[in-house]
């Protein structure tokens, strides 16, 4: 590797870099390459799944998009150049450079003392259909993490011995892992809702229904959730409640890739901002 970064850096310089850039494109090369050496890989071995692995790493140490950037760009010099002149086979993936959020918004979520509050307001409610509902809830969208759209469309057959099925549309779009007190308050609902006497609430496939339809729509799930920001004296919807799953998963040791599956972003950008 010391020969190869010896005539990288004779290349460089016959393209008249600055010595300064010339210092940072091999520093870069190296920490890569040291990163390869303790996976045990040559960089004849890599693929496209090593080189995002290598992206989330940076991610996970903090480091701000732009600077991840400059990195993989450096890196994929590097790669071009020892790719045309025969040293390895290796290319540099397409695709792999993160994309700012022009908004640079910063999710919000609950604290600890927060979420222990509104499930305990939640267990205070008197009607019993509300309270065995409206917990369900609750624990879907602060320990699964789904989205209000997602939780109008759980199915009966959603849960399942380890899974929450989330589904888009009629089709299956993850799996969220879930535990025991999801698990057991999902449980407590279903089993209510088994024993409503109601022609709609039989012919309906759906978790969750009010009390006079056989599906709750995102509206109503809305008005449930946010209604609880009055007698909590602090802001509660269903983006926070999600927000608060995600930084969860980050607090759990989840990698960056883990917490873009479980939660179902489209953008790692997303799943990197529960990081910062």
């Amino acid at each position: 590797m010391e020969e190869l970064l010896e005539d990288y850096q004779s290349f460089l310089k016959e393209q008249k870099k600055e010595e300064s850039t010339i210092k940072m494109y091999v520093h870069e090369t190296k920490q890569f390459y040291s990163w390869l050496q303790s996976m045990q890989k040559d960089l004849n071995q890599l693929h496209q799944e090593d080189f995002v692995r290598y992206r989330d790493l940076l991610m996970n140490r903090g480091m701000k998009v732009a600077t991840i950037n400059k990195s993989l760009s450096t890196l994929r010099s590097f790669f071009k150049w020892a790719n045309c002149n025969e040293y390895i086979q290796t290319t540099f993936p397409e695709q792999i450079r993160l994309h700012e959020d022009k908004k640079n918004t910063h999710p919000k979520w609950l604290s600890h003392d927060e979420e222990v509050q509104l499930q305990h307001i939640a267990s205070l409610e008197k009607n019993s259909f509300k309270k065995a509902r409206n917990e369900a809830l609750i624990y879907v969208m602060l320990y699964a993490g789904l989205r209000i759209e997602e939780v109008s469309q759980l199915k009966l057959c959603s849960l399942t011995e380890n899974d929450l099925l989330v589904f888009d549309e009629e089709i299956l779009s993850r799996k969220v892992p879930v535990f025991s007190n999801v698990r057991n308050v999902l449980s407590t609902w279903i089993e209510f809702r088994s024993k409503l006497n109601k022609q709609v609430y039989m012919d309906s496939p759906f978790l969750f229904v009010t009390e006079r339809s056989g599906r709750m729509q995102p509206r109503s799930i809305q008005f449930v959730v946010e209604g609880y920001s009055e007698k909590l004296g602090f802001t509660v919807n269903c983006q926070l409640l999600r927000n608060t799953y995600c930084r969860r998963l980050v607090k759990e040791g989840k990698t960056v890739e883990q917490v873009k599956i479980y939660a179902g972003h489209k953008s790692i950008i997303t799943s990197y901002k529960y990081f910062l």
